[in-house]
């Protein structure tokens, strides 16, 4: 998969975990305030509810204090109870005519279905101008009144007496609900204001939601409810709970308030399936949320990565056209991106030094060769010096002569190195072994006059150095160094390692160099670094002439800046040639 691909996928599930995240975040929230809304809107109702249930209370019993304030009608109940004006029934009729008259007022008769007197004397009063009320049922009526013990324990508190059928009208079916208050003293009788059940169907309905209603006394009888199949719930639950306190139950949604005049308790509830049908409407929005999210997301991701990914299919595409004939071709790549940029500068980095490596392998080549041709001193074939070395060899050991036999081996083993075309670096172990070959060679030359000591450091041996450098270093001392015939010639070559770096120095007790004649060496070697390093030009004819210059730029192509050439005077006499490689080169 394209790295593109891969950060579109990625970037995608990403995106999508998020806006899934989010969704659910914001569905659980609109939920959360679906139902609080649910919650505060059963509240507000309930208050609602009570406000109207205590000026119902209140109206009802404006009515009874009234009748009992008026000394008129108050004077004419207590007349209608003494036992010596029952005796005239003059009297009589004229205190019910009393009462008729004060409770047949336009007030009443408009806001209430029956305002009525009575006393166990028979004695029943009430307003002939409502003609739904029809025939009054005295006797039964009044038996019938199975509250009026609890009215008279209550001394003239008003007693609400909860949904019942009206028992003053023979054969009535109306439901109605009544306040009942016994007149303080003597039985003197009793007062009921009544109102229709269609009063509180009317406080207490709700056309647009289905919210049960269910009032209960303050003793816990049921003044009136819209779901009596439930009423024990209702019941345990408004004995167990504080005002405002709601029930949150999976089916239903509960909450109770007592009324502040009665004590009574209006429990309201609310079918949960009702509020939660509401409830996927903002589970769609919150798909949709999802969706758009998303959507938005994947637009912006593909967008971004192809910003992104371009410079990068553009480096591509030059890394494809890239062949070793147009290594120095300059690589362009337009963005502002600090990664893409430092990528773009290490590719560069990285075809400059393989442009530069290339030279250098092809220079090494073609010194390695030169240095071949300036060991050989001339195109002589290796196969035809061999034969003759194998000759020489065969007729010393014929004469008896192992030495000569020695030089031969020798001799042979520094051709077959210094021929070879198979390797062109060696180890500094290797060019040990080959420096040992040609001071044995040297040795029988010169016999006594010459004296060479080789030490070297373990940790050095493996390092990697131009083949034929530690011979041509010693053969420039034998040649160079030493003017004078009968000087015991005495060369050191020494290899250690420091802390900066490795080191191998061969010194001499020659007559050493002339001043001007080191400067001007010095000055070749820096003008070999600059045609190799800067002008990348061809030093054929300059190294074909000088061994030193020869293994200076062989060397310089293989260590390059790190590589450390120190010719210098010694103070007593001689010459000190130091060669090395700085630490991390």
């Amino acid at each position: 998969m394209r790295f593109r691909y891969k950060l579109i996928v990625s970037y995608a599930a990403l995106a999508f975990i998020l806006s899934l995240i989010l969704g659910i975040v914001w569905q659980y929230y609109n939920t959360r305030e679906y139902r609080s809304n649910a919650h505060e809107n059963l509240k507000f109702l309930s208050e609602q509810m009570t406000i109207q249930f205590d000026n119902s209370y209140n109206a009802m019993s404006q009515v009874t204090n009234y009748i009992l304030s008026d000394q008129d009608m108050l004077g004419a109940i207590r007349g209608l109870s003494d036992t010596e004006n029952r005796r005239y029934t003059e009297m009589i009729s004229e205190n019910e005519a009393i009462l008729k008259n004060g409770i047949s007022n336009d007030y009443f008769m408009s806001n209430f279905y029956r305002v009525i007197f009575f006393n166990t004397y028979g004695n029943i009063i009430y307003s002939t101008m409502n003609t739904d009320m029809g025939v009054i049922n005295s006797k039964t009526a009044i038996e019938d009144c199975y509250w009026l013990e609890e009215a008279r324990n209550l001394h003239g508190k008003p007693l609400l007496v909860g949904i019942h059928e009206d028992n003053w009208k023979a054969d009535s079916k109306e439901k109605v609900f009544s306040m009942v208050r016994a007149v303080q003293g003597q039985p003197l009788g009793y007062i009921e204001v009544q109102q229709k059940i269609d009063r509180l169907e009317e406080l207490f309905s709700f056309p647009e939601r289905e919210i049960r209603t269910t009032i209960l006394l303050e003793d816990g009888s049921l003044f009136y409810s819209t779901d009596e199949e439930n009423l024990d719930t209702y019941r345990t639950y408004a004995s167990s709970c504080e005002d405002n306190a709601y029930e949150d139950k999976p089916s239903d949604l509960l909450l109770s308030l007592s009324t502040s005049k009665t004590g009574a308790k209006i429990i309201l509830s609310e079918d949960m399936r009702i509020i939660r049908e509401g409830i996927p409407q903002t589970a769609v929005f919150s798909l949709l949320l999802v969706v758009t999210i998303f959507s938005l997301s994947m637009v912006f991701v593909v967008l971004i990565s192809t910003y992104l990914t371009k410079p990068i299919k553009d480096m591509r595409k030059q890394i494809e056209q890239t062949q070793l004939n147009n290594l120095d071709q300059e690589i362009i790549i337009n963005t502002s991106d600090n990664e893409i940029e430092a990528l773009n500068r290490s590719y560069r980095d990285l075809l400059r030094r393989l442009s530069e490596s290339l030279d250098k392998e092809k220079k090494l080549s073609l010194l390695q060769l030169q240095a071949q041709f300036d060991t050989l001193q001339a195109q002589v074939n290796p196969h035809f010096l061999y034969n003759v070395l194998n000759v020489i060899s065969n007729r010393g050991m014929e004469d008896g002569d192992e030495k000569i036999c020695d030089i031969c081996g020798n001799l042979a083993a520094m051709l077959r190195y210094s021929t070879s075309t198979v390797e062109r670096y060696a180890t500094v172990e290797q060019e040990l072994d080959y420096l040992r070959q040609y001071v044995y060679l040297l040795k029988s030359r010169f016999e006594e006059r010459l004296e060479v000591e080789i030490t070297c450091e373990e940790s050095i041996r493996k390092k990697i150095i131009p083949k034929i450098v530690l011979q041509q270093l010693v053969e420039n001392s034998m040649l160079h160094g030493y003017n004078q015939k009968d000087t015991v010639m005495r060369i050191k070559v020494r290899g250690w390692i420091e802390e900066n770096g490795w080191y191998i120095s061969v010194e001499d007790n020659g007559d050493g160099m002339e001043e001007a004649v080191l400067q001007n060496l010095l000055t070749k070697l820096e003008e070999i670094r600059k045609k190799i390093h800067i002008q990348k030009s061809s030093i054929e004819m300059e190294i074909g002439q000088m061994g030193l210059a020869n293994l200076y730029a062989r060397m310089y192509l293989l260590y390059v800046d790190g590589l450390v050439f120190r010719l210098e005077n010694k103070q007593e006499s001689g010459v000190i040639i130091t060669i090395g490689v700085k630490e991390g080169s």
